[in-house]
């Protein structure tokens, strides 16, 4: 006579394997999805500073780009015109962020020339910001550092990588 199914004992430990490995790996799958929150929102600042450095070039003229601590951006033209709008491009922070997302700038807003330079003239510019997220544990959490240079130039690097050479040092 043949036996059909499962015995209790093997339902038991089948579940008790299943609990255990969820228990491993449901932290880790929150830090990661915690740090891949900082990633997206790091990348679309970057990528707002890139759009409006590259308007500022096409355009020959200032382009503003603004930043919000709830990682929401917009950018616009500094001298609205016929040709030149106030808003040209922004992103909500609804999009890829939550509400555990920390935004730290120097100052959260900078205006690109027509040169794709920094504008010189204006005293308190964007250099730097940093984007972290509260819910992953400070020993787990990968901090991004967004960096514009005096040129322009907008990078995203790893305050935490003190490496030399290594490209993701701040």
């Amino acid at each position: 006579m043949q036996q059909q199914g499962f015995s209790l004992i093997e339902l038991v430990v089948t579940i008790v394997v299943l609990v255990s490995v969820s228990m491993v790996a449901i932290p880790a799958f929150q830090t990661a999805m915690g740090n891949a929150q900082i990633r997206t929102v790091a990348e679309s600042i970057h990528h707002g500073l890139q759009q409006a450095r590259m308007e500022a070039i096409k355009r020959n003229a200032k382009i503003k780009f603004t930043l919000a601590t709830s990682s929401a951006w917009q950018l616009g033209c500094e001298t609205v015109s016929a040709t030149c709008p106030a808003l040209l491009s922004k992103k909500s922070a609804a999009e890829g962020a939550s509400e555990n997302i920390t935004i730290t700038a120097d100052a959260y807003t900078t205006t690109f020339t027509s040169f794709g330079t920094r504008d010189p003239a204006q005293a308190n510019a964007m250099s730097q910001v940093d984007v972290s997220n509260a819910a992953v544990d400070a020993d787990e959490r990968r901090v991004l550092r967004i960096v514009i240079s005096a040129g322009g130039i907008a990078r995203v690097c790893d305050p935490a990588v003190t490496t030399a050479g290594d490209p993701r040092k701040c």
